[in-house]
């Protein structure tokens, strides 16, 4: 496994430092989830440093760091055990200052003290697992499922279709999953977390924790407490028996785990699947020459992670880091197999050498890669609706054009977008298309410097002739009261037979809407312009 090197690091050069606990995730200002770190060195200085979200993956307690390299080869304190548990749902939550001082000490900070801690008692043996790791250890096996974690409808967004056809789970993992993750193990993986309904509860939990907490903290805004920082709670349900291996540290009948190695026992909902990604292709053999590419890359380079570097990139395609593996051991493995339903031709021919491809200036050197969410070239993230349900974007028909319309405004202004799919209201014939399906409504919220505003914009792929709403909230209107209005104005639109109501229009609370026609001559950057033009 190649080395990770964090950036930025505050301690001095050759200085070791070791990674003594984790504060609360956070949004920063760009609204990116990041997560707090301790570090502490031998003179027990500790210092907070903040990473990427979606680092946590590759993060363990206990691990030794000079100049920000990790070194996988160095072992890890602490010892090995094995805790066997009846069910998983008897435990107690406290917060890490209930922890014995001589087992962790730290210092008073209420950023690190509040960090919930799940309690087991088994015979004379109270085994404390930070939620952190074991939300870690169940969930988070990479960067990509760390960050579909803490979005709403997060793991619906990496799953297309499961559908039961005898006794095979015909499973299709979306385009949001990178390459690199289509695999039988994360197939089986992502699947036990999608069909279970009690370990998918879990998951769930996570993100309702969080922001009901927010909502609790800062109820006009919270934004403000998601900014703040908080700490991670989740609901356990009751599974069992199982076994959890652990490397921890014992103070008389205490055990602090710092790391959970694996888990075995639990059982998965299917004996047989059938996955496949957008990435599966059927190979046919073609004549014609081979394009072979020279890099002076080694297969086993290390890398820098570093957020603010000018040359920092995600790789769209692949998680770049392998994390260390959190063994998942079923009762009943079930027996995985790849549908493959597109062609890619494959050339038989010679060898050939080309030039084109990735090079140049970091060739040869350690390449800078980040664990931050895309955004330039993306998936544009939902926005956090709470009373709105919404759906896979893949259900928006006849929203095509407006989706290209979107990605071409998200690469040409300087705007922050979120962007989510709702069903129309049913009940009248427009609540259906024409084809049978639903008819959907693409809400996306577009900030700027200065301004917030919302984009309503109803699936015409019959071609019905309606206008895209535009509402800019004041500055007193709470996102509930945004949420309300959306509702109103689109069951007034179903009501009104495929109309915007102008009473509901006129009676919009806090917001003021303004209306933008559809020109069928329009490119995607005029229609982009136009609407920026009534934002801006």
């Amino acid at each position: 496994m190649a080395a990770l090197t964090l950036r930025s690091w505050p301690f001095p050069e050759d200085q070791e430092a070791e990674l003594y606990w984790f504060g609360s995730p956070y949004m920063d200002y760009k609204e990116n989830w990041r997560i707090r770190v301790a570090f502490r060195t031998s003179s027990t200085n500790i210092k907070i440093v903040s990473y990427p979200w979606g680092t946590l993956p590759y993060l363990r307690i206990g691990q030794l760091y000079t100049n920000g390299t990790y070194d996988p080869i160095k072992p890890l304190s602490g010892s090995t055990f094995k805790l066997s548990i009846n069910n998983l749902s008897q435990c107690i939550v406290v917060n890490s200052f209930k922890l014995p001082k001589r087992l962790i000490d730290l210092n008073k900070n209420p950023e690190l003290g509040l960090q919930n801690i799940i309690q087991f008692k088994v015979d004379s043996l109270t085994y404390c697992i930070p939620v952190i790791e074991f939300i870690r250890a169940m969930f988070v096996n990479s960067r990509n499922m760390a960050l579909h974690l803490l979005q709403p409808h997060g793991l619906e967004l990496l799953v297309d279709r499961s559908e039961v056809y005898g006794d095979v789970l015909h499973f299709d993992m979306s385009a949001r999953v990178p390459v690199k993750l289509a695999t039988d193990s994360n197939a089986r993986h992502l699947s036990w977390i999608y069909m279970d309904r009690r370990i998918r509860a879990m998951w769930d939990s996570v993100y309702q924790h969080l922001f009901s907490q927010a909502i609790k903290n800062s109820p006009q805004n919270p934004q403000a407490a998601l900014k703040k920082g908080i700490p991670l709670g989740i609901d356990l349900t009751e599974i069992g028996p199982l076994q959890i291996h652990v490397r921890g540290e014992q103070f008389i009948d205490y055990i602090l785990v710092k790391e959970i190695i694996g888990f075995s026992g639990f059982e998965h909902p299917h004996e047989k699947i059938s996955f496949w990604h957008p990435s599966k292709k059927r190979r046919e053999s073609t004549y014609g020459d081979k394009q072979v590419r020279l890099t002076s890359r080694a297969d086993n380079d290390d890398y820098i992670l570093n957020d603010e570097s000018d040359h920092a990139k995600e790789d769209i395609h692949q998680d770049v880091l392998e994390a260390p593996p959190t063994f998942m051991h079923f009762l009943n493995a079930p027996f995985v197999t790849t549908r493959r339903q597109n062609v890619r031709q494959s050339n038989t021919g010679q060898d050939v050498i080309v030039n084109s491809g990735r090079g140049g200036k970091t060739s040869g050197a350690l390449e800078e890669v980040s664990t931050q969410e895309s955004v330039v070239g993306g998936d544009t993230p939902p926005i956090d609706f709470q009373t709105l349900e919404t759906i896979s974007a893949s259900e928006g028909i006849g929203l095509e054009s407006f989706f290209e319309m979107i990605q071409l405004l998200k690469q040409t202004f300087p705007v922050k977008v979120s962007m989510s799919i709702l069903r129309i209201p049913a009940g009248r014939r427009f609540s259906v298309c024409p084809n049978g399906a639903r008819r959907t409504c693409a809400v996306v919220q577009i900030t700027s410097a200065v301004s917030t505003a919302y984009i309503l914009e109803v699936a015409r792929p019959d071609n019905w002739s309606i206008s895209t709403l535009i509402l800019r909230p004041s500055q007193q209107a709470s996102f509930k009261v945004i949420e309300d209005n959306i509702k109103q104005l689109l069951e007034g639109l179903v009501h009104k037979g495929g109309h915007w109501d102008r009473k509901v229009l006129e009676r919009c609370n806090g917001v003021s809407v303004e209306k933008l026609k559809h020109y069928q001559n329009d490119t995607a950057i005029e229609w982009a312009s136009r609407l920026m033009s009534k934002i801006l």
